[in-house]
């Protein structure tokens, strides 16, 4: 995906407690607050929604998420379609689909629409590209798809990936033996993290050297990564490292969930620019962190935000304390349905001489906290 490519703003109607998000603007860093139950996670998961959409995986995930019922607002009797649509490059590129509920509790594409506005001065309107085939499927996931700029489109969702590194017991696959060969991109749970490594060191040895520098700041008792395909089956590798002032290796069972997380985190948003998403999406990155390493993330995540969209969610003042109002968006349950909102830069300067943003959001000034659900939809 070119590096200009950037989502402008999203419409999403229907889709779980997201009734109606009109055209919200995102911007390279947003962060996502909002008490629990308030539809984080929900507004987060439309993109991997779409992504299955891209990849010809719509009826699966439905059938994983236990039918349209799941999916559709307050279910099929009440949301009968849903819709998905985005803007990238100025509203240059489009794309648009319709999907209503079948009699099975499946869904199904009723319409999609590729557009293309390459002026919007010489045309009042844009192009349109009809993709609606009829099938079970989107049309964008097929792969002989002629258009141009449904093709622009497939290759932005195929660049958007949530990852989830919060799984790191002690039989989980990030601290487990992996294929040396899985190294294409780096696995949304980290299962492939040491492989993953393993060609940073082979083909990009200066990402890994700023990564190695990146968790030295954070556990300053790691020297360095021993990245070797096994002794005895080379088709496998561990992750292990080497303790400062020691010879001896150690693997990652010898790391805390917490460093072990942020060595991930690091990975994915220091690997060089051309094999990096376009668009990162995290649910509560702060898991396990200390304070010190939330803020070695934040500053990493400003750092390529310019060239890789990130959208996280979080319930961390600390994280939250480090980007602008700007940056952030407020999650609220309102009327059944989930509301979003970017903060106010103007309205909040007068408090922010007193106080930080987190501070802020703990004293209930920013919204994004739990309370009785506001059954004014206004």
């Amino acid at each position: 995906m070119p590096m200009n490519d950037k989502l402008d703003h999203i419409t999403i109607k229907g889709f779980r407690s997201l009734a109606e998000v009109e055209k919200l603007q995102l911007n390279d860093v947003n962060v996502l607050i909002g008490a629990n139950g308030s539809g984080k996670s929900n507004f987060v998961e439309s993109f991997a929604f779409l992504r299955a959409i891209r990849q010809e995986n719509l009826q699966r995930y439905v059938a994983q998420a236990g039918g349209s019922s799941r999916l559709l607002h307050f279910g099929a009797s009440q949301t009968s379609e849903m819709t998905l649509r985005l803007s990238l490059n100025d509203e240059k590129d489009q794309y648009e689909i319709v999907l209503i509920a079948t009699d099975t509790d499946g869904l199904r594409p009723i319409s999609e629409i590729a557009y293309y506005w390459p002026d919007k001065e010489q045309h009042p309107r844009p192009y349109e590209e009809d993709l609606t085939s009829g099938g079970a499927e989107a049309e964008i996931g097929n792969e002989h798809l002629r258009p141009l700029v449904a093709q622009v489109v497939r290759g932005c969702l195929d660049s958007w990936v949530k990852y989830q590194f919060d799984d790191t017991t002690r039989k989980s696959p990030i601290r487990l033996t992996a294929d040396v060969h899985d190294n294409r991109r780096l696995r949304t749970d980290g299962s492939n993290l040491a492989a993953f490594l393993y060609l940073l060191k082979e083909k990009h040895g200066d990402s890994l050297d700023v990564i190695q520098r990146t968790v030295r700041l954070v556990a300053p008792f790691f020297d360095a990564f021993v990245l070797e395909p096994d002794a005895l089956n080379e088709n496998k590798i561990r992750m292990q490292w080497r303790h400062q002032g020691s010879d001896a290796y150690f693997d990652a069972a010898a790391l805390s969930d917490g460093t072990l997380r942020f060595v991930a985190l690091a990975t994915l948003f220091l690997q060089p620019r051309d094999l990096r998403p376009s668009i990162v999406l995290l649910d509560e990155p702060e898991l396990g962190l200390h304070p010190y390493a939330i803020a070695i993330l934040s500053s990493i995540i400003k750092s390529v935000s310019a060239e890789t969209q990130v959208l996280l969610a979080t319930q961390s003042s600390t994280l939250l304390d480090q980007f602008e109002p700007n940056d952030v968006l407020v999650a609220e349950r309102v009327g059944g349905s989930t509301r979003l909102e970017r903060l106010d830069t103007q309205r909040l300067e007068t408090w922010l001489g007193r106080y930080s943003l987190g501070q802020l959001w703990e004293k209930n000034e920013l919204g994004g906290r739990p309370n009785a659900e506001n059954r004014d939809a206004k």
